[in-house]
């Protein structure tokens, strides 16, 4: 009962949401900057359009004034008590914005007032503060001359006979606005919280995303045993291009790779040999899952055990196994061989091995009539019957059929899964379509994993390194190569031209024929 109740739960691993919500972010961050500096933008613009600058010029003075007394008519006395004062400094401010101040004000200037008054009042000490606002320096500041002139008239009527003292007054135009501009600051507010707000979607994004983590996840999906974890391998930026290759032959590569490519080998070897096969294809979903990685690896790790192997590059739309293997000579395909243009032809020898090499540098936009022909059965029955290996390193299944096409030739089909990118629907689709062509589906290889994120982990086996890299084991010792053996690597390179030429006679043959 307990044991429904946990199955029935669903899969936690923070390690994978993490990554999950990492290789979501690489991809989309630029989307939440984007976003980002789009709204601080527009904030920024709108803002900054609606800024207006508001200079000020200030006057601190004191006001007296005179008022009749009631004991004597003719006399005056000065009005300087603190009642008189409050008094004051409560009209204070309603003569400054009176209508009749405005009409004065306007005289004085020559043109209509602009600007603003506003007074202030500080009964206790007698003081007077007045202060000319304007969205021009130079009006602020004459809009407070004139205020200073005509106040003692405007006054007058309500006060009496008044007088102005000033204590403090500026004696140029203002020259920074009391205002500053916040386009920057606000737009910064808006566009910070719209980021974060940006980075939780594509975290909410990354929780939706149905991929693949583990050897459980695939068992679940396609019901396929993953015969291995391949560690992701990031390699350094080095003068020696040569030295940028992943393969097993690199001693820069390190020893985690290097074995899990071994169990990988072993296994896979272990399922041909069982059932007396011969050609392995490797095809994955998608493009840059690694599936030509592991294809050379896998052909190069057979030649080291002594076995006559043939790497070919089945994508004929884009020749690239010589890239990834490191060989630069000029050669010819198995497009040259399909079409008949193969008189130059010749298989090549990857160099400090005894791996054949079948890639050329011409390609073509419609493969299928070329693969789905007599001659590629023709070629291959050749291979078979002078090699012990042959691997085919084909297109993505997910969106070409070539490889469901080239699939009928072969006697089994690695599958290789990047962990983290094709979904899980676009993986069924594609092994559904191997499989509607026969594909021999004999496991899943997945490729590029990261420590922790597939549940059981990698690391952990492999961490202590075993100090030596692939290659160094046979490197003084002879080379079953087929039926045959040789010392040298010369031998084998003498070996590749033989099959070379009669594959040769047996393509001319045929045209012959036709």
């Amino acid at each position: 009962m307990n044991e429904n109740k946990t199955s029935l739960l669903p899969d936690f691993n923070l390690a994978v949401i993490l990554h999950n919500f990492y290789n979501a972010l690489k991809r989309l961050i630029w989307f939440a900057v984007i976003l980002a500096l789009a709204v601080g933008g527009v904030v920024f613009f709108k803002t900054d359009r609606s800024y207006v600058p508001h200079y000020s010029s200030s006057v601190v003075f004191s006001v007296h004034a005179s008022y009749a007394t009631t004991s004597d008519i003719i006399g005056h006395s000065a009005w300087l008590d603190s009642n008189a004062a409050e008094s004051l400094s409560q009209t204070f401010p309603y003569i400054i914005r009176s209508e009749n101040t405005r009409m004065l004000l306007q005289m004085e200037l020559g043109h209509p007032v602009s600007g603003s008054i506003t007074a202030v009042a500080t009964a206790d000490a007698g003081l007077f503060t007045m202060t000319a606002t304007s969205d021009d320096p130079q009006e602020a500041f004459d809009l407070m001359k004139a205020a200073i002139t005509v106040y003692p008239q405007a006054a007058s009527n309500v006060l009496g006979d008044t007088q102005i003292y000033i204590i403090n007054e500026p004696l140029f135009p203002p020259t920074t606005p009391d205002n500053s501009n916040t386009a920057f600051s606000t737009a910064l507010l808006f566009a910070g919280p719209t980021f974060l707000i940006a980075v939780a979607a594509i975290f909410l994004l990354s929780l939706t995303r149905k991929t693949v983590h583990s050897a459980e996840d695939l068992r679940k999906l396609v019901n396929m045993k993953c015969l291995a974890y391949i560690p992701s391998i990031k390699m350094k930026k080095h003068s020696n291009q040569s030295n940028l290759t992943l393969t097993i032959t690199n001693p820069r590569v390190n020893s985690t790779f290097n074995e899990s490519l071994r169990n990988l080998r072993i296994k896979i070897q272990r399922i041909l040999e069982e059932h007396h096969h011969q050609i392995l294809l490797v095809t994955s979903t998608l493009p840059n899952e690694g599936k030509t990685t592991i294809a050379t690896n896998l052909a190069l790790s057979l030649a080291q055990e002594g076995k006559q192997v043939i790497l070919i590059d089945g994508d004929l739309r884009k020749q690239s196994l010589k890239e990834t293997i490191g060989v630069t000579d000029p050669s010819n395909g198995l497009v040259d061989i399909l079409s008949g243009n193969n008189e130059n032809f010749r298989l090549l020898n990857v160099p400090h091995s005894t791996l054949l090499l079948l890639c050329g540098d011409q390609t073509t936009d419609q493969p299928q009539p070329l693969i789905d022909t007599p001659r590629m059965k023709q070629v291959l029955d050749l291979l078979r019957k002078r090699l012990d290996y042959i691997i085919i390193d084909s297109p993505p299944a997910g969106i070409l059929s070539d490889a469901a096409t080239i699939a009928k030739y072969a006697d089994a089909t690695l599958y290789v899964v990047r962990q983290d990118m094709a979904s899980t629907a676009q993986i069924v689709n594609s092994i559904q379509t191997l499989s509607s062509n026969d594909a021999n589906l004999i496991g899943c290889a997945l490729n590029q994993t990261q420590a922790g994120t597939t549940r059981y982990g990698y690391g952990s086996k492999y961490n202590a390194g075993y100090g030596y890299s692939y290659g160094y084991k046979y490197s003084n010792n002879s080379y079953a190569y087929g039926r045959k053996r040789y010392s040298r690597y010369d031998d084998a390179a003498d070996a590749a031209e033989e099959l070379t030429h009669e594959i040769s006679e047996t393509s001319a043959e045929e045209e012959a024929e036709v």
